[in-house]
C-alpha cells in the first residue's frame, strides 16, 4: 500500500519541483519536501499535514469545496452564498494573503462577488487533497514527457483524462514558468507547446 501510495503522490512533488519557486504554494512545498523522508512525507500526506493546511485549520475543507466548485463550474472565477463566506471568511482571507486567490467586491456588499483562482500551484493543492491520484499522475506524466514541438490540446486531454480544464491549464502554466512550454492565451484556447 505504502509503495502505491508513493507513486500516486509521485506527480505532486515532480510537479513541485519544476514550479520551484515560481508559486507561492510551490516554494513552501519545495522547502518541506526537503526537510523529510519519503516515509515522513507520506504519513504527512495522509494526515493532510502540509504547508498550506497549517496555516489555517480550515484550509483543507475550504480548498475541497473550492475544488469542488472549480469541477462543476468548469471556471477558475466561482461564486458562493453568504453562508459560505461567513463560515470560512478567515481561510478565505489568509489564503488571498498569499496570493492563492483573488477576489472582486462590490461596494456595499460585505461579501466578495466572486472569488479567482489565480495561482497555479493552489490549485494542484486543491488536486493533491481532492482529486483522483492516478488521473493527475496521466496529466503530469502526460506534459512531462512531450518532445520539442509537441503540441497538446487541454480539450481532448480532459475528456481523455476527466479532469476539469482549469486544472489542466494550471498544469501547462507551472510547465510554462520554467520554460519549457507555453499555454495559449487566446480566449478559449486550451494549447500548450514543448519548447525544451
Amino acid at each position: 500500500m505504502e509503495k502505491t501510495l508513493n507513486k500516486n503522490i509521485d506527480w505532486l512533488f515532480s510537479l513541485i519541483r519544476i514550479a520551484g519557486v515560481a508559486f507561492p504554494v510551490a516554494s513552501s512545498l519545495v522547502q518541506w519536501q526537503a526537510e523529510l523522508s519519503s516515509k515522513d512525507v507520506l504519513e504527512r500526506v495522509q494526515k493532510l499535514e502540509d504547508p498550506v493546511s497549517f496555516l489555517h485549520e480550515d484550509i483543507p475543507e475550504l480548498s475541497k469545496l473550492i475544488y469542488q466548485s472549480l469541477k462543476e463550474n468548469e471556471s477558475p472565477i466561482l461564486s458562493f452564498d453568504d453562508e459560505f463566506y461567513d463560515k470560512y471568511s478567515r481561510s478565505l482571507a489568509v489564503i488571498k494573503s498569499q496570493g492563492y486567490i483573488e477576489s472582486t467586491t462590490c461596494f456595499g456588499n460585505r461579501h466578495p462577488v466572486n472569488i479567482f483562482l489565480c495561482d497555479a500551484s493552489y490549485i494542484m493543492y486543491m488536486c493533491a487533497l481532492a482529486e483522483d491520484k492516478s488521473k493527475m499522475a496521466r496529466l503530469f506524466d502526460l506534459v512531462d514527457s512531450c518532445t520539442v514541438g509537441t503540441r497538446l490540446d487541454g480539450n481532448i486531454i480532459k475528456n481523455e483524462i476527466d479532469l476539469p480544464l482549469p486544472v489542466i491549464q494550471a498544469m501547462f502554466d507551472i510547465f510554462e514558468s520554467k520554460g519549457i512550454g507555453y499555454r495559449s492565451k487566446e480566449v478559449g484556447s486550451a494549447m500548450y507547446y514543448a519548447k525544451a
